[in-house]
C-alpha cells in the first residue's frame, strides 16, 4: 500500500462487501467460496478496505506505520500494515489477535496523541478550571470573614482550627465542592494574615463610602473625639465624623479606634491631624469640634481643641453637653449630705442585690408580684441610671425591708451589711432623702436624655437647657415642698418608718448672731425646707454655669452670632471669617433677607425644616443660606456617638479577645458599626482587590 493512499482517509474505508476478494478453499474434494461479512466492520471498526491491495488492514496501524510512528515497536503484523489480510477462513481469530496486539495499542495511542491539542493548550485549559474553583473558593473565604465581622465574633479561638473562622468554613464546605478542596491545600489564604488583610479591605472601603459622603454632600464637617481604656488597659481614642447630607439630615459616622502613645494635648492633636489626613479630609473644611471637659482635651492653652484652633480657627470648639449635665448631676448628688447618704445606700443594695442570691430570692419571696422588678445599683458611667434604681427602691420599699430583715437573721458578712442597710432604710430621712432626689434628678436626666440624639443642636441645647432651669426655679416653693413632705408622710405611715425629728439644736457662737437671738426653725418642715432649696439652688447654679454662653473658651458666642444672623437677616461681621459666606458677601446679604421676609421660622429647627420641604428650583435661589444652615447644624451638642462606641469596643475587645492588635480590632469595629453599608459591599469586589498582586494573579486569574 502506497503512503499517499492511506493519508487520503480520514477514517477507515468500510465500502460495500461486493468489491471484496473472494477465498476458494477444496475441501474433499468439494469446493467452497468464503466471503467478507459485512458485520465484520460494526464488530472490528478499524478495519480498512485498502483499493489498491485489493485487501482489508487496520486504518490505525498501517497509518501509524506510514507517518513513522511504529519505528519503535519491533513486532508488527505485515499483513494488518503493508501486505493486506485475505484469509476469510480464518479472519475472526486472526482480527482478534490483532486487537489484542501491543503493536495495535501503541498505534491508537499515537493517533489519539495526533489529535489531542497541544501540550501548552491543555494546561491552559486545566489552569483555567483551577483559577475557576480557586476563585468560588476565595469568595467563599472572604465572604465568611465578613459574616464574622459584622456580628462582631472572633475568628479565632484558642487555636486557629477550633476558632469560628475554620469551623465555619468547614461547616460551609460539606456544600461546596470547590472550597472542601481549597481548604486541603498548602496555601489556602485563610492565615491569621490573610484575615487581617480581607478585613482591612472592608473596613477601607467603608471608610471610603462615608468619606465620599461628606465630600459629595456636606464637604464641611466637624470632629467628635472620646477616650477610654479597653480591658487590657490601653487608651482608645475614639473619633467620629459629623456631617449634613443632601436632604439637610445631620449624620454622625465612626470612623475608627487609635492608640495614642500619651494622653496629652499635643499628642491626640497629632493624632487628629494624622486621621484627616488619611481620610482627606482637609483640616481648612473643620468647622466644629466637641470633646468631653478634661484638661487634655479642653484646655486653653494646650489642649487638643487649642492646638487645632491655632491651625483652623473656624473649628470652634464645644464642651460636650451631655457631659456637662452628668457632671451636673453629680455636683448636685453631693451637695447635701443628706441626699449623698440616701442614694449611696441605694447604691449598695444595688450591689448586694447583684452579688448575693439569697438578697434576691429573700426579696422576691417578699414581692408580691409574680415578676418582681430588679434593683440596680447606680452606675458611675451610664448618665441615665440614677432615678430609675432610686424610683425602684420608693416603689418596692416594703418588699425591701421584708427581704433585709429577713438576710439581717442569718450568718455571714451579708447579714451584716443587710443590718446596717436595714437601719438606713428604717429612717424617715432616708424616704425624704430619695425623694427629693427624684424630684431634682429627673428633670436632668430627662435632658441628659434629650441631648444624646444624634441630630442634637447646640442651639436646641440652650433651649432644653433654659427650660430644664426654668423648671427647676419652680420647684423652689413651699407649695411644692408640703407636698413631697405629705408623700414622704405617707411613705412612713405605711411601713412604720421612724419620724422625722429636728435635731438638737446648738447655739451657734455670739460672733455669728451678735446681740441679736439665734434663729431655730419651730417645725420638721421648715428646718428640712432649706435642704431641699439648696438642692435646688445647687442644679440652678451649675446648670447655668456650666451651660455658660460668656464663656471664652468655647464656641457658643460665636455660635449664637451665627445663629442670631439666621434669625435677624443680618449679616453679622462674623461671617466674613468664613470663606463659604465670604466668597459673594452681597448676593449673601440678599439671600438671607429675601429667606428671612418670604418664609417664617423662629429658630434653626424651622429653618431647617423650611430646606428641607422646599421645592428643588426654589432653593436654589438660597444657597448661601443654606450653607449658614449648615455650619449650625454641623455644630455637636454631644460627643455620645463616640460614647456609643466604647460600647462596641467592649463587645469586640473582652478578656478572651486582649492581646487583639490595634489594626485587627480598628477593623473590626468599623465593619460592626456600620452593618448596613457592610452589607453593600460586593465580596467580589472585595476578593479582586484581595487577588490583584501578580503572585496571586497567577493562582486565581484575572477577574471578568
Amino acid at each position: 500500500m502506497t503512503p499517499a493512499e492511506i493519508l487520503l482517509y480520514e477514517k477507515p474505508n468500510q465500502p460495500n462487501t461486493a468489491d471484496f476478494p473472494k477465498q476458494t478453499l477444496t475441501v474433499k474434494s468439494k469446493t467452497k467460496t468464503l466471503c467478507f461479512q459485512t458485520n465484520w466492520f460494526k464488530q472490528y471498526p478499524w478495519l480498512h478496505f485498502s483499493p489498491t491491495l485489493k485487501a482489508v488492514v487496520c486504518y490505525y496501524c498501517a497509518k501509524a506505520n506510514e507517518i513513522a510512528l511504529l519505528q519503535l515497536k519491533m513486532r508488527t503484523e505485515p499483513a494488518f500494515i503493508t501486505a493486506g489480510f485475505t484469509n476469510w477462513k480464518n479472519a475472526l481469530a486472526s482480527f482478534q489477535a490483532h486487537q489484542n496486539s501491543d503493536c495495535h495499542h501503541y498505534a491508537l495511542a499515537q493517533h489519539k496523541q495526533l489529535k489531542a491539542p497541544a501540550i501548552d493548550a491543555q494546561l491552559s485549559d486545566q489552569r483555567k478550571v483551577e483559577q475557576q474553583r480557586a476563585r468560588h473558593a476565595l469568595v467563599k473565604v472572604i465572604s465568611t470573614v465578613k459574616y464574622l465581622a459584622r456580628q462582631g465574633l472572633p475568628l479565632r479561638g484558642h487555636t486557629d482550627d477550633n476558632g469560628n473562622f475554620r469551623q465555619l468554613l468547614h461547616l460551609r464546605a460539606d456544600d461546596a465542592h470547590e472550597l472542601k478542596l481549597w481548604l486541603n491545600k498548602t496555601t489556602n489564604y485563610t492565615s491569621p494574615a490573610s484575615q487581617n488583610e480581607i478585613l482591612d479591605l472592608f473596613s477601607h472601603a467603608v471608610i471610603r463610602n462615608i468619606v465620599k459622603s461628606v465630600k459629595d454632600e456636606s464637604k464641611y464637617f466637624a470632629l467628635i473625639v472620646d477616650g477610654t481604656q479597653d480591658c487590657s488597659g490601653k487608651e482608645q481614642e475614639s473619633m467620629c465624623i459629623r456631617h449634613v447630607g443632601t436632604s439637610m439630615e445631620v449624620k454622625e459616622d465612626f470612623v475608627g479606634l487609635y492608640e495614642p502613645s500619651d494622653t496629652t494635648g499635643c499628642t491626640l492633636s497629632h493624632i487628629v491631624r494624622d486621621a484627616l489626613i488619611r481620610l482627606d479630609l482637609p483640616l481648612t473644611h473643620l468647622r466644629a469640634q466637641t470633646y468631653d471637659g478634661a484638661a487634655n482635651m479642653a484646655g486653653q492653652y494646650a489642649g487638643c481643641q487649642k492646638l487645632i484652633r491655632d491651625e483652623q480657627p473656624l473649628a470652634l470648639y464645644y464642651h460636650c453637653s451631655a457631659h456637662c449635665a452628668n457632671l451636673v448631676a453629680e455636683y448636685v448628688a453631693n451637695s447635701v449630705p443628706l441626699v449623698r447618704d440616701a442614694t449611696q445606700t441605694v447604691h449598695e443594695v444595688g450591689k448586694l442585690f447583684d452579688r448575693s442570691l439569697k438578697f434576691r430570692q429573700a426579696f422576691r419571696e417578699a414581692s408580691d408580684l409574680q415578676a418582681s422588678q430588679s434593683l440596680k445599683p447606680l452606675c458611675p458611667t451610664r448618665w441615665l441610671c440614677r432615678v430609675g434604681p432610686i424610683v425602684r427602691v420608693l416603689d418596692n420599699y416594703g418588699q425591701l425591708l421584708a427581704a433585709l430583715e429577713a438576710m439581717a437573721c442569718t450568718t455571714g458578712d451579708a447579714a451584716a451589711k443587710c443590718n446596717g442597710l436595714l437601719e438606713q432604710f428604717r429612717k424617715g430621712l432616708t424616704v425624704f432623702g430619695l425623694k427629693i432626689a427624684v424630684v431634682v434628678f429627673s428633670p436632668l436626666e430627662q435632658l441628659n436624655r434629650s441631648l444624646q440624639a444624634v441630630d442634637a443642636t447646640v442651639s436646641g441645647m440652650l433651649k432644653a437647657v433654659e427650660t430644664v432651669a426654668l423648671e427647676l426655679s419652680a420647684m423652689r416653693s413651699d407649695d411644692n415642698f408640703h407636698t413631697i413632705m405629705t408623700d414622704v408622710q405617707k411613705v412612713i405611715d405605711s411601713h412604720d418608718l421612724d419620724e422625722i425629728k429636728l435635731p438638737r439644736a446648738r447655739c451657734p457662737p455670739r460672733r455669728y448672731t451678735g446681740p441679736a437671738e439665734a434663729y431655730a426653725p419651730r417645725s420638721v418642715e421648715e428646718y428640712y425646707r432649706s435642704m431641699f432649696f439648696e438642692l435646688v439652688d445647687s442644679a440652678v447654679t451649675q446648670i447655668n454655669t456650666r451651660f455658660s454662653t460668656d464663656s471664652e473658651k468655647t464656641g457658643l458666642k460665636q455660635y449664637l452670632k451665627l445663629e442670631e444672623t439666621l434669625l435677624s437677616g443680618e449679616a453679622d461681621d462674623l461671617c466674613h471669617n468664613y470663606p463659604e459666606l465670604n466668597e459673594d458677601m452681597n448676593s449673601f446679604k440678599v439671600q438671607l433677607n429675601m429667606f428671612r421676609n418670604q418664609f417664617t421660622y423662629s429658630n434653626l429647627a424651622e429653618a431647617q425644616a423650611v430646606l428641607q420641604t422646599m421645592n428643588a428650583a426654589v432653593r436654589q435661589l438660597f444657597p448661601y443660606v443654606e450653607v449658614l444652615v449648615r455650619l449650625l447644624l454641623l455644630s455637636p451638642a454631644t460627643s455620645c456617638t463616640a460614647e456609643r462606641s466604647f460600647s462596641t469596643l467592649r463587645r469586640l475587645k473582652t478578656w478572651l479577645r486582649s492581646t487583639m492588635t490595634q489594626r485587627r480590632l480598628n477593623a473590626i469595629a468599623v465593619c460592626h458599626t456600620h452593618q448596613e453599608v457592610l452589607d453593600s459591599l460586593s465580596v467580589t469586589d472585595i476578593a479582586k482587590l484581595f487577588a490583584h498582586s501578580d503572585n496571586r494573579c497567577n493562582v486565581f486569574g484575572r477577574w471578568d
